[in-house]
């Protein structure tokens, strides 16, 4: 191909760019006048090539850009290559768009052109990159928001906090408001009981007992519902004998079952585990609640435990307690809420029966805590059934060895197969000195009378300071004390403050702390100050009796007197 072909091909070519090309080129002279473009200037800026031509370059750009264009135009001079620049464009119309225009200046002028100046529509371009502007404004936005909603929910949270630690306190103090005279109350209706003769008094007193001990039910269901939803409540699980629960159970309540001429029965599987890991006291309390109430709605018939051990799988073992009567029922329409706070079956029965409609909501609750479930079945004047499910450990597999096959028992007050163990019937003797700390006067009396009846010489204070004085002096007497019973809420000085005080001095003597509170983990909060146990009041007897031997030295031991 000969040179001239050459350069035909070229210009062939060249125009056939400038016809297709989507980009608007043009060539302008030294003093911007356009010498000429391409035919997509018509669609780009609505002028036609040739009214285009003899147009100066500025009549295409937007008033907002001239300056800008003006200094382009200055630097491109300076650069053999061509610099893109982002700017707004203008059309025949005087409408506007944004545009990238690229100026290159020609090194070699021919016929006059200057510049070549390529011009590309950056309108869908910019709709996007404004479409994620937006975007990520909106995106801030949103952050900014979630950080005022995380401001406002922490500050909320805070205000929640607070006011559960209100509550908290407030249901502690009612807890030690109401139970130090219940200590009293009940606790001084078992001494006259002891000392009274007279079958009116014997009545009169154990209308005061059953009262008493209602009201604190009341109250400890209340405070437990309390610990729960505050997420302040904990269990304490060990090694226990399922049956012996069972059976404390079942001597607790054969008395009120006779009275009202019912029969208590029991029914267990020889494979029932001789140990389980729970909580006892819970258990216990779940299975007193479901015959206390089985015993309160049945007028005639009987009342059955049944323990029964199933499995889903080698690794699944259920053991199940199943409290069945034949009282007055639930009608079916009450069954989906038995289980709520307050609920009764029917208007009538808290008129009837009593009751606040605490038990059975506090009693599903603590056996999802222990890990089962409690289920109810039901039939209106025919009876109900009230079943607690209990998953057992793998490990737990230890069976009964006594017994053949499905047995049934009828439940004896006085049997002691299953019971615990009887109470070692000595007395902690009278050469050991116990120094009892406590604010109310009626309580020292009390505690005071108990711990004599043990053959125990017992010393009183009735605040920390008292408490810390006297055992500093009896350690430098070298006639310590050799334990404490300790309340921990008291003027003047605390327990708390009072038990810490003699573990910085080194004092070892045992301190039991005996406290109404029992909402925000007492116990854990009384050996944190360094007691060595800890009771609630009201506290009975045996309760106390039992507590008291654990700890004193095995001395000079006699005969207790339960007279």
């Amino acid at each position: 191909m000969t040179s001239r072909q050459s350069r035909s091909v070229e210009d062939q070519f060249a125009s056939q760019l400038l016809l297709l090309s989507i980009d608007v080129s043009i060539a302008v002279d030294e003093r911007g006048i356009i010498l000429a473009a391409t035919n997509s200037i018509s669609d780009l800026f609505g002028w036609s090539r040739e009214d285009a031509s003899g147009q100066n370059i500025r009549e295409l750009i937007s008033e907002s850009s001239l300056e800008q264009f003006d200094h382009y135009v200055v630097e491109s001079l300076g650069t053999a290559s061509g610099t893109a620049r982002n700017m707004m464009a203008r059309r025949k119309d005087g409408s506007c768009f944004a545009t990238e225009l690229t100026l290159k200046p020609v090194d070699d002028p021919a016929d006059q052109i200057q510049f070549i100046g390529v011009f590309r529509d950056c309108s869908e371009q910019r709709k996007s990159q404004n479409k994620l502007d937006e975007y990520v404004e909106r995106l801030k936005q949103s952050r900014r928001e979630m950080k005022r909603k995380d401001f406002q929910l922490k500050s909320a949270m805070s205000i929640v906090d607070r006011a559960n630690q209100a509550k908290s306190e407030f249901l502690a103090n009612m807890s030690h408001e109401i139970r130090t005279p219940m200590t009293a109350i009940l606790g001084y209706s078992d001494l006259l009981k002891a000392h009274s003769n007279g079958q009116e008094q014997q009545e009169l007193i154990e209308i005061i007992q059953n009262n008493g001990a209602h009201l604190l039910q009341v109250i400890n269901d209340i405070l437990d519902l309390s610990k729960i939803e505050m997420g302040d409540f904990a269990i304490r699980k060990v090694h226990c004998s399922p049956l012996r629960v069972l059976r404390e159970v079942i001597d607790e309540y054969q008395p009120q079952a006779s009275q009202k001429g019912l029969s208590l029965q029991t029914r267990y599987q020889k494979s029932i585990p001789e140990s389980i890991q729970t909580d006892p006291a819970r258990l216990k309390q779940v299975l007193a609640n479901l015959i206390s109430n089985a015993i309160k709605f049945t007028n005639t018939g009987h009342i059955e435990l049944d323990v029964r051990m199933s499995a889903q799988s080698p690794l699944d073992r259920i053991l199940q307690f199943s409290v069945s009567d034949t009282g007055i029922g639930i009608p079916a329409e009450k069954l989906k809420t038995i289980f709520e706070p307050f609920t009764q079956a029917d208007s009538s029965t808290s008129r009837n029966y009593g009751g606040t409609g605490l038990g059975l909501t506090l009693s599903r609750k603590l056996v999802q805590i222990l890990g089962g479930n409690l289920t109810v079945q039901s039939t209106l004047d025919r009876g109900s059934v009230f079943t607690v499910t209990l998953h057992l450990e793998p490990d737990e597999d230890q069976l009964l060895s006594h017994g053949l096959g499905f047995q049934f028992e009828t439940a004896d007050s006085n049997r002691k197969d299953i019971t615990s163990p009887e109470m070692d019937q000595r007395s902690c003797g009278n050469a050991e000195k116990i120094l009892l700390v406590d604010d109310t006067p009626e309580i020292r009396r009390l505690f005071t009378y108990l711990l004599n009846k043990m053959g125990l010489n017992v010393k009183t204070a009735s605040n920390g300071k008292e408490a810390v004085d006297q055992i500093r002096t009896a350690v430098a007497q070298n006639a310590a004390f050799d334990l404490i019973l300790m309340d921990m809420q008291m003027p003047v000085m605390s327990g708390y403050e009072a038990v810490r005080l003699l573990r910085e001095q080194e004092i070892p003597v045992p301190v039991i702390a005996i406290t109404a509170h029992a909402l925000v983990a007492d116990r854990e909060k009384c050996l944190a100050a360094g007691c060595t146990d800890y009771l609630s009041k009201p506290v009975k007897f045996d309760v106390l009796y039992e507590m008291v031997q654990r700890y004193l030295p095995a001395r000079a031991m006699l005969q207790l007197n339960h007279n």
